[in-house]
């Protein structure tokens, strides 16, 4: 009977729950996919490697569609049946919210562990990825990517007007350049004709620029001194633009579970404030969590006595409603945590200790079979109202 009931109870949360993954991370993706597009059609990066970087990309969002979806599926599938008179009729049976708890907790608990395995370790090594796949990509595609007509600023302290690409694209005409590289001095370099090429050794761009003038201006010294060329050869670094991923220390999201802890220990063993990294290391963990306290919060929510509830309707409406709660909860938290003003563990389980003390006292409402005060109020308002609307059109007839 419990198992039967347990399927049960699954088959229903499960489509809407994988309807909800679907939605909400193709909703959270809608940017990226615009960028990723960009790239297919102004820098010719071939849809495979446009699809490696949309499966490196997903992970990041799916940690937090995951708990989303959780909720959703909960509330669509047991606002079905509650609407439908079945939870009712599982009461008059003697089930009560516990037995319904066990089999959507269990949901829960895999969603969470899914959770857990996705932030600690999958998401990290896919941001790394990610970055050493854009900085290949940058690499093979450099000589295209000057645009024409447009200020390009993609090189630091570099900025490389081009009039005209000719085809298959390494060679331009009226080049701008602004070098400001040098702290001292900042130069000017017009050309007629530019050859562009990269070097895969040295990991730099050289542009072979033809009959054209610098325009040379020191920082301390007012006007400029100039001087014609017949070839100018300048170079770009590839490694330092393109590859963030070089530097030698990598972002709190790139990081290992072990070397974002050791990262904290050797930060406070120096007297330093560990918070980005404090931050990372518990939102980890509290968005793993977040499926067991959200699961809780649905079947309590929908088992509460209330006189009234229309369908999927009514589902969709609760579940966006507690889920701004918890992300409004969440931002105000972290924000809250980056500067300081509260420790990053308070910032971070704030959301959870939240709507874990309201999903537990709610929970103890549905056992008590005891509806809200406030929720009693607002349905005998609307009762006597809707009495005495009746009862004043039965006057004027």
């Amino acid at each position: 009977m419990r198992r039967t009931l347990g399927a049960y109870i699954v088959s229903e949360i499960l489509p809407p729950f994988l309807f909800g993954l679907f939605a909400f991370t193709f909703i959270f993706l809608i940017a990226r996919i615009l960028k990723l597009v960009e790239l297919v059609v102004t820098r010719g990066v071939p849809f495979l490697q446009i699809g490696k970087l949309f499966a490196l990309v997903v992970p990041t969002f799916l940690e937090i569609t995951l708990p989303m979806a959780l909720l959703l599926g909960i509330f669509l599938g047991l606002g079905r049946l509650s609407s439908d008179q079945e939870i009712l009729a599982l009461k008059a049976s003697g089930i009560g919210p516990t037995q319904l708890l066990l089999p959507i907790w269990t949901v829960a608990l895999l969603v969470s562990l899914i959770t857990l395995l996705i932030t600690t370790l999958i998401r990290p090594a896919a941001n790394l990825a990610l970055k050493k796949e854009l900085y290949h990509i940058a690499k093979s595609r450099i000589t295209t990517a000057l645009k024409e007509k447009v200020f390009n600023d993609d090189f630091a302290k570099i900025l490389i007007y081009v009039e005209e690409v000719v085809p298959p694209g390494n060679t331009s005409q009226g080049v701008l350049i602004v070098d400001r590289r040098n702290r001292a001095r900042e130069n000017i370099i017009f050309g007629k004709v530019a050859l562009i090429f990269s070097d895969e050794e040295s990991k730099t761009l050289s542009l072979k620029l033809f009959d054209g003038t610098v325009y040379e201006r020191e920082k301390n010294r007012s006007g400029f001194s100039q001087t014609r060329f017949n070839t100018y050869d300048l170079k770009l670094d590839l490694e330092e633009t393109f590859s963030p991923v070089q530097k030698k220390e990598r972002e709190p999201k790139e990081m290992s579970l072990r070397r974002l802890r050791t990262t904290i220990r050797l930060k406070e063993a120096k007297g330093l404030r560990p918070t980005p990294e404090l931050i990372e290391l518990h939102q980890r963990f509290a968005f793993s969590f977040a499926p067991l306290i959200l699961s809780l919060l649905g079947v309590s929510v929908v088992m509460v006595p209330t006189r009234s509830r229309t369908g999927r309707s009514w589902g969709l409406v609760l579940c966006l409603s507690w889920l701004l709660v918890y992300y409004a909860l969440l931002s105000m938290g972290k924000a809250l945590g980056e500067r300081e003003v509260i420790p990053a563990v308070i910032g971070l389980w704030l959301p959870n200790v939240a709507l874990g003390l309201i999903a537990t006292h709610l929970f103890r409402k549905a056992l008590k079979e005891s509806p809200l005060g406030i929720q009693t109020k607002l349905e005998d308002l609307s009762w006597h109202l809707s009495r005495r609307f009746a009862n004043n059109r039965g006057r004027n007839r």
